[in-house]
Order: C-alpha cells, then sequence, then structure tokens
C-alpha cells in the first residue's frame, strides 16, 4: 500500500496526556509539530485524545475518547506492572498495557491509513495487528525494552511496519537487546521549530548583564540540576560575573509544590544567593524568550539522554552548549558541543568559565549550532516518517 505525503495518518501519543502548550510532555511537542509540518504539506493528521483532558493545539484534527477506566486510575499500578512484566516473560504479551489503550485505539478513524504509537510498545498487539488496516508505526523515545525478553522484542516489532528510534543510540539499545537489527528498524530524529526558537541580540550588547547559564527541564535527578549547582560553586571562588538559571519542575505540568530533590537543590543553592534562581515549569508559548535570554546552556544529565529535545531548542537559539557525552545528545549536537563529566563538578565549571568569559567563543559555538539546527527542521522528520511508512 502507497502512502502518499497527503494521506490521513493517527497519532496516540500517553492515554491520559494533554495534547496541549500547557505540558512538558516531549509526545505532545513531537505530535504537535508533526501535525503542523504534515498540514502545511496538505496532510490530515487525527491526534488520538482523551475528553478528560484539555488540549489546546490547533494543528491536527481531534479525535476524542471516553475511557473505561476509572479516573482514580489513570497511572498503572505497580501490581499492574509487575504482573505486565511477568506475563511478558511468560506469555509474550501484556495484558494490562494492552486493555490500557483499547478504548484509545478503538477511536482511530477508519480512513488513517497509518497509526503511530509512542513508546507503548505494549499496545502494539496482535489483536490491533488484525484489526487495523494500515501501517503500524513504533516511536520510541526512551529505552522501553528494558524489562522485556528478547522473543517478546521481536513480535512487537515484527507486528509493526516500521519501528523509529529517535537517535542511533536508542535504535542501539534494541539491537543490543535482540542481538541483530531487524530491517523495518530506523533512526528518525527529532525536528525542532527554527522560527520559533531564535538567536537574541547578545547579552553583551545588552547593559552590561552577567552571562546567563541556564538549564531547562524535568527536576528530576537524573536530569542533573545537582551537577549544576555544584559547578557553580566552584566558579563562585574565582567570580561572582555569571548567573544560573533552572527552569522547570519535578512534572510535566506546574505542581502545587516542590519535591525532596527540589528543596535539596535549593538548599544547595541557597549559600549562592543570587548567584542561582529557579523558575517553576514554564508553557511552551514562554520557552523561546527563556532561551532568548540566556547566554549558555548546560545539559549535566546523569544518564544516557536518548535525544534531548531541550538540546536542540538550545541549539536552534544560538546558544553554545555545555553537555554530557551520552546517550543520543552528541548525535544532534555534533562537534561544536562541549563535552565533558558534569559529575567532576571542577570540569563543568572549568567549562561553564571559559565560555562566560569569552563572548566571542560564545557566538562562534553558538553560530555553528544554530546552523545545525537549521538542517533539523520538523518538514524533514515528516517527510522521513511518510517516506518510511510509503516502503
Amino acid at each position: 500500500m502507497t502512502v502518499p505525503l497527503v494521506t490521513p495518518i493517527a497519532q496516540l501519543a500517553y492515554v491520559f496526556s494533554e495534547y496541549s502548550a500547557g505540558t512538558g510532555n516531549a509526545m505532545s511537542t513531537k505530535i504537535h509539530a508533526q501535525a503542523r509540518a504534515h498540514e502545511a504539506m496538505g496532510g490530515r493528521t487525527y491526534v488520538v485524545v482523551s475528553d478528560r483532558r484539555e488540549h489546546d493545539y490547533a494543528e491536527g484534527t481531534l479525535v476524542r475518547y471516553a475511557s473505561a477506566r476509572p479516573a482514580t486510575r489513570e497511572w498503572f499500578t505497580d501490581l499492574e506492572r509487575r504482573v505486565d512484566a511477568a506475563c511478558g516473560l511468560a506469555l509474550g504479551h501484556r495484558p494490562f498495557v494492552a486493555r490500557f489503550h483499547h478504548d484509545a485505539l478503538d477511536a482511530v478513524p477508519a480512513d488513517a491509513k497509518a497509526l503511530v504509537i509512542y513508546n507503548y510498545a505494549g499496545a502494539v498487539t496482535d489483536r490491533l495487528a488484525r484489526s487495523f488496516d494500515g501501517k503500524i508505526v513504533l516511536h520510541l523515545g526512551n529505552d522501553v525494552f528494558r524489562s522485556w525478553r528478547p522473543a517478546e522484542v521481536r513480535r512487537v516489532i515484527a507486528r509493526t511496519h516500521v519501528t523509529v528510534a529517535v537517535s542511533d543510540y536508542l535504535a542501539g539499545t534494541v539491537v543490543d537487546r535482540l542481538g541483530f537489527r531487524p530491517d523495518n528498524l530506523h533512526v528518525l530524529r527529532n525536528g525542532v521549530d527554527t522560527s520559533c526558537f531564535r538567536p537574541a541580540p547578545h547579552h553583551e550588547t545588552r547593559g552590561g548583564m552577567p552571562p546567563t547559564i541556564l538549564f531547562v527541564g524535568n527536576v528530576l535527578p537524573h536530569k542533573g540540576a545537582h551537577n549544576l549547582i555544584a559547578a557553580a560553586h566552584v566558579m563562585a571562588r574565582t567570580t561572582r560575573d555569571f548567573r544560573v538559571r533552572i527552569v522547570g519542575s519535578s512534572g510535566l505540568r506546574p505542581a502545587a509544590g516542590l519535591s525532596d530533590y527540589e528543596r535539596e537543590l535549593r538548599r544547595a543553592a541557597a549559600p549562592l544567593g543570587e548567584l542561582v534562581e529557579f523558575t517553576p515549569f514554564v508553557d511552551r508559548h514562554a520557552l523561546p524568550a527563556v532561551f532568548a535570554d540566556a547566554d549558555v546552556f548546560a545539559m549535566p544529565v546523569d544518564w544516557q539522554e536518548p535525544a534531548g529535545q531541550v538540546v536542540t531548542e538550545a541549539m536552534a537559539s544560538g546558544l553554545p552548549v555545555v553537555s554530557a557525552r551520552s546517550g543520543g545528545i552528541p548525535e544532534y549536537l555534533g562537534p561544536d558541543g562541549v563535552y565533558v563529566d558534569p559529575r567532576n563538578p571542577d570540569r563543568l565549571a572549568e567549562a561553564l568559565h571559559d565560555l562566560i568569559t569569552d563572548p566571542r567563543e560564545r557566538v562562534r559555538r553558538g553560530e555553528a549550532l544554530r546552523r545545525r539546527a537549521e538542517s533539523m527542521t520538523w518538514e524533514r522528520n515528516v517527510h522521513e516518517l511518510m517516506r518510511l511508512i510509503a516502503d
């Protein structure tokens, strides 16, 4: 079956996620960007969403469904996860995650010729393969197969027309688990909106403000904000001519209070006074201004980040990036990124200090990364997705 660019496709993210600028959910960000690009090409994207949530993105055709799952159990329980893992090992399928997606999958419009499922590989069942008269795409943004046996992974990927991963690193985790590379496993790197995220005038021309080092993301231990604060303590021994701004919260939406980790970060930063600023979660519409008000971007992660959407947004904003050399980040950042072990505060501080004291180097690296980001369009991403679906 040939699938031209204008063919209707359906996109399914997490069952109870918002399709909204008010969430930091990377899946919603990708779906929105792909829907906008696909519609600009003359195509139609159905976005399958729960009727329990608010959805404010204008792009895409919303398809709302009612879920039979009680509102008090919108997340998997620990028992369900354990039973699913045991069934996956023993039987090769995961009944709870499959049932969790039934209502959403039953709502997919009949004229959709392709269905994109994000991360939830357990939703790609024999039932779906039999009932959906189109092409199934499994879109991997994380290592979702950590607890899966190779035989179970093989069966799921075999049910898809194409499985895509956001980086070579992430595709490699699948290959390592299987011991071979499936023919239908491909890399589809994320895009970035370079018209929304744009370089701003450099700070050295704007009133002598101290250079700002920016962190954006979920404020969780594996994202490494504590590494940045440790480096700020080192930098403060020699200069106070900088600011660190940590933007985000522990969750993907505004939170009522601080997590234990967020409180610990504030305690660690307290001796630095005005050198460190914390800004809770901001929505997608506010993010470009946040990046535009910074001079250096820090990605001090403590895990193998598969891609990191904030990295490409920093690149598009013309910011030099200091990052861990982890996961798929180097595939996006390329040779003009500055790579350090963020768990070494002296090395991280040295890399940041070199940039905040050298405006020319900041500009050089920022301009190089902006040029690299300009090749990472969502239009390219959608063209490649549709080509993979059509093959």
